[in-house]
């Protein structure tokens, strides 16, 4: 494909595109365009594959009877879940090649939400030089390729996540480089940690900025990577008496308590004064 093709995957900015290097296995590269179209849609009717009232567009390409292809939208279920009600658009994109009940079979059975595009006679996948199954692409509102994701047993949401909140100006190409090569650690219990290290760092940076909503959700991120980190469950804490809610602040508070008696006495007071502010 040439930088001059009217085809490509989409993430939608309202910045620069991020660059990211792609693999050997598609024809596209970062800020390569492409035209907005229509496709048959499983089910019938047609449906466009870029939505221009949404910050984000996401693609998933997907092969029915492939384990991994399942796994990822599975991955893809959780992450539209995730950003429901915000301006995030997710298509899947199937070859023509497949039996309609193929396709339905792994739609239902993967749970995903998602309008379902027929690439009849792979013209799309032709074009775009897709080879490798399952993958999943983001663009921007420009219609720039900003990234393109290749299936990984590990942390798919996760990257794909990133590449997402980074479309929604949330962090910032730092933080996404640290998504996607993470600290290694030297046991899986060291690993949870530094996840749940980097989410609460992202958090205590919303709320110095009093982004309270927001650092509360990094937060949260941090214990479902960790539910024994500590700081996760502090900041948590702190992030919802900040906003007035001493209840879901108070049973952070407590939980961080006990798993660190080193913040048991801060935390107490935290506690405490929230309720007096009530």
């Amino acid at each position: 494909m040439t930088r001059t093709a009217t085809w490509t995957l989409g993430v939608l900015l309202s910045g620069a595109v991020w660059s990211v290097s792609l693999p050997a296995r598609a024809d596209v590269a970062p800020g390569d365009p492409i035209q907005n179209v229509e496709l048959p849609m499983l089910g019938g009717g047609k449906h466009a594959l870029l939505s221009s009232q949404a910050q984000a567009n996401v693609f998933v390409f997907f092969r029915p009877r492939q384990d991994h292809s399942l796994e990822a939208l599975k991955a893809m279920a959780a992450c539209e879940k995730e950003f429901s009600g915000r301006p995030v658009h997710f298509v899947a994109v199937v070859s023509s090649s497949w039996p309609a009940s193929d396709v339905e079979a792994a739609v239902v059975e993967s749970g995903t939400l998602m309008p379902v595009l027929i690439d009849q006679g792979d013209v799309l996948y032709g074009r775009l030089g897709v080879r490798l199954h399952p993958a999943v692409g983001v663009a921007n509102e420009k219609f720039q390729l900003v990234a393109y994701e290749p299936f990984r047993k590990l942390n798919y949401c996760e990257r794909v996540r990133g590449k997402i909140r980074y479309a929604l100006h949330e962090i910032g190409s730092a933080e996404v480089a640290q998504i996607d090569d993470p600290a290694r650690a030297a046991f899986p219990n060291e690993m949870k940690g530094a996840v749940a290290t980097r989410y609460v760092r992202m958090g205590e940076l919303y709320f110095k900025t009093r982004q309270y909503e927001k650092a509360a959700a990094e937060a949260r991120h941090g214990v479902e990577s960790d539910p024994r980190h500590a700081p996760a469950l502090v900041l948590l804490g702190d992030s919802m008496a900040a906003q007035g809610k001493c209840p879901e602040a108070a049973a952070a508070y407590d939980a961080a308590g006990k798993l660190d008696s080193k913040v048991a006495v801060a935390v107490r007071s935290k506690r405490d004064g929230c309720a007096l502010r009530k």
